[in-house]
């Protein structure tokens, strides 16, 4: 595996943005969880009055003013109906708050992933281009070796060719000169 100075920055970026979220995991939890028992707390509180209202209600039709027995009644169960309602209202802001956090810390990762991304691709493609001019230069030398050996070769062939007519030529020459000895010598006997 060869050595990519961009992947290793990669790393340390995404390994130093999981540290926080670490912390951040930890504490969201924490948060959703204190959400969790407000709104339980808020309902068995809810529950509680809801319950305690109709006992007083009851209790009040064997008095001799009910409706002040029921209107104080309903007075102290909007109370705490007031009270658990702002106790949901906290625990789904808290809430809301951790989801906006994690929507915030997802899309920084996600940006931070997209620039290593981005810078990986330039680097590759940076590096495939590189490749392609040392491919392409290779290529054009050994065409240009190609075409050198067969000039090379052509000359070559072209001497090859020459010495074989001259040797040729000198053979005919001496084949010429023996005859016409020959004939010299068989014409003056």
């Amino acid at each position: 595996m060869e050595y990519r100075p961009s992947t290793v920055v990669a790393g340390l970026i995404l390994a130093l943005l999981a540290v926080p979220a670490l912390a951040d995991e930890a504490d969201w939890q924490r948060r959703l969880e204190r959400a969790r028992s407000m709104q339980d707390e808020a309902q068995q509180r809810q529950k509680a009055a809801d319950a305690e209202f109709e006992q007083r209600s009851l209790a009040c039709q064997s008095k001799f003013m009910v409706s002040g027995c029921v209107d104080d009644a309903r007075k102290a169960h909007i109370a705490v109906t007031r009270e658990t309602r702002q106790l949901r209202i906290d625990a789904d802001a808290l809430e809301r708050e951790v989801k906006r956090e994690q929507v915030k810390v997802r899309e920084q990762e996600r940006a931070a992933a997209a620039e290593v991304r981005e810078r990986d691709l330039a680097e590759r493609e940076r590096r495939i281009a590189g490749e392609r001019a040392a491919a392409e230069q290779a290529r054009q030398e050994a065409a240009a070796a190609k075409a050198e050996k067969a000039a090379a070769g052509a000359r070559r062939k072209a001497e090859q060719a020459e010495a074989h007519r001259r040797k040729v030529a000198d053979h005919e020459a001496r084949v010429a000169g023996k005859k016409a000895r020959a004939a010299a010598r068989s014409g003056g006997d």
